[in-house]
């Protein structure tokens, strides 16, 4: 079996091959979730693991991902669970969440444990005090018990307004809920009644230890990213504090989840393998894909204005002084923008608005009297009608590194 695993660790085409098992295992479709939550259930390893809540309608099939990516994980390092009380985490032993997978089927049956869950993924340890009667002196005394992590937690709703604060934490997906999907899982429900069926479940098992034993010979290695400084991701925007370590700690993960075909290295002690430029780009494919924009999300209006922008944008430049960063110095006012355009303040007003709220465009000032100015985001990505992700620097962009 170690043999086995680690002849599929060191596969060139490991993510594909990943894909196909999944295939195998009976869930069809959901390319970018099925290695989202692969590479969380692989992170369980690192020091910084993924956290992945899938938001979906009720019966669209988010659990049945969510128990496909479990199926690979080694039973030893799951912790599967249906409900989970506000406290209950706070009390386990020791070391009994340290580099686990912590799976939660239904947000509904957590509610009163989440500031825990938030804390277990935020901080990668529990801390709590309690006060408790000494039996050899009667005094009360406080008890202190930690639960060390860190953990890769998945959660599973249906819930669209769970708070943000919970949200921040996690990769928030959603399963395709499309018509084509749908068909292809009433194919497969059909074919699982048939003598094809029965022969696809005995197939699973050979597919499941594999993965397994490949999860087992995975070193808990550092992971060390010499591009690092080199990335950016939309830097206008205030959330992207908090969502760029998850965006980092992807990139990480795939390096981690590829070890076997890296070089290990030694500092100080410590080993490590390095990020190189696949890994930047698959995670630029993934988040593009998870979380990336289409120009369809526009109202007709809101476009058209976005388009003016960008011209407006190419217009400034040809005047302004010739930079290096020419076009990061560019903002304009909504009257700029008024002019421009040739359109009427209130239609300004409000699909400026739209583009605001949808992160084309940030709003860079105008508190306390100050002029509103506003900065454009966006690049001229997604004019093909495909998806792209605001701020990402691509792979060719980046120096090579010694």
């Amino acid at each position: 079996e170690r043999r086995d695993g680690e002849i599929l660790g060191r596969d060139p085409r490991l993510l594909e091959t990943i894909l196909a098992d999944y295939e195998r295992c009976g869930l069809v479709g959901e390319r970018a979730n099925k290695l989202l939550c692969y590479l969380a259930m692989t992170s369980r390893k690192m020091p910084r693991p993924l956290a992945v809540l899938n938001l979906a309608s009720s019966g669209a099939g988010k659990t049945a991902l969510q128990d496909a990516a479990l199926a690979f994980c080694p039973p030893e390092d799951l912790i599967k669970l249906t409900s989970l009380s506000g406290k209950a985490l706070f009390y386990k032993e020791r070391s009994s969440l340290k580099h686990k997978v912590l799976a939660l089927e239904e947000g509904d049956g957590v509610q009163d444990a989440l500031y825990a869950l938030r804390n277990l993924i935020s901080a990668g340890e529990l801390v709590t005090e309690s006060t408790i009667k000494d039996p050899a002196t009667g005094r009360l005394v406080t008890m202190t018990n930690k639960v060390e992590g860190p953990a890769a937690v998945f959660l599973t709703t249906t819930n669209p307004e769970t708070d943000a604060e919970t949200k921040s934490r996690f990769f928030v997906t959603s399963v395709d809920e499309g018509r084509g999907q749908t068909e292809a899982i009433l194919a497969f429900q059909r074919r699982r009644r048939t003598l094809l069926g029965l022969a696809d479940e005995a197939a699973s098992e050979p597919v499941w230890r594999r993965h397994r034993a490949f999860q087992r010979v995975l070193a808990p290695l550092h992971v060390v990213n010499p591009y690092a400084e080199q990335l950016r991701y939309g830097d206008g925007r205030l959330p992207g504090r908090r969502d760029q370590p998850k965006y980092l700690t992807l990139i990480d993960a795939l390096a981690f989840l590829r070890q076997l075909q890296k070089p290990a290295k030694t500092h100080a002690g410590r080993r490590y393998v390095e990020v190189d430029l696949d890994d930047i780009r698959l995670a630029n494919e993934l988040a593009t894909e998870l979380l990336g924009h289409s120009l369809d999300e526009l109202s007709r209006p809101a476009y058209e204005l976005l388009v003016l922008l960008d011209q407006m944008r190419a217009a400034w430049a040809k005047t302004a002084a010739k930079t290096k960063n020419a076009l990061d110095a560019f903002s304009f006012s909504r009257r700029e923008a008024r002019e421009f355009a040739g359109w009427a303040h209130a239609r300004v007003y409000r699909y400026l608005r739209e583009l605001v709220e949808l992160e084309y465009v940030v709003l860079e000032g105008g508190r306390n009297g100050v002029l509103h100015r506003y900065a454009l985001a966006w690049d001229g990505q997604g004019k093909d009608g495909g998806k792209f992700f605001l701020g990402l620097k691509a792979p060719e962009q980046l120096r090579s590194v010694a």
